[in-house]
């Protein structure tokens, strides 16, 4: 049996009472809010994904969280129907039985779109550890040299 509780800015006597129920035996307790990516969520969606949305998100993050549609496409070929595979590996994730991550846990990689053509890539993420390109760099053994003016990370692959 799985319970999931979710509250926002408790009072301290709401919290004594939660944390009196969480030290029940036989209690695990998961202090990971719902929204972020951990490492251990980022392989199992990655590890899901088909090949080309694998491709798509190591070359997004291998480039700092954007990458253009040019550098991504294979032999020319139409990118319809590969962010298709972000969504749905996300929701039938948070839909197994037992879930393998909250529901609340938002897609890692956008199509950026100019009317109906895709034109590339984004991730979310900067500098913080648990944005969803820092997780899934560190997931994809990459290592952070450095970073750009605008916050984003400069990956380069871990020896």
């Amino acid at each position: 049996m799985t319970i999931t509780i979710s509250v926002t800015n408790p009072t301290s006597e709401v919290l004594e009472h939660l944390l009196a129920i969480a030290a029940a035996p036989g209690t695990a307790v998961s202090a990971i809010p719902d929204g972020h990516w951990t490492p251990e969520r980022a392989r199992a969606y990655y590890d899901r994904l088909p090949p080309r949305a694998r491709d798509i998100l190591r070359a997004a993050v291998q480039q700092g969280g954007r990458v253009s549609a040019d550098e991504v496409r294979v032999e020319g070929k139409s990118l319809r129907g590969t962010t298709g595979p972000f969504r749905q590996v996300l929701r039938e994730g948070a839909r197994a039985d037992p879930p393998l991550w909250p529901t609340a846990l938002p897609v890692p990689v956008r199509s950026v779109r100019v009317g109906a053509a895709v034109i590339g890539f984004d991730m979310i993420g900067g500098n913080d550890p648990s944005d969803p390109l820092m997780v899934f760099g560190k997931v994809l053994g990459f290592r952070v040299e450095g970073f750009r003016a605008d916050g984003t990370p400069v990956f380069s692959p871990s020896e």
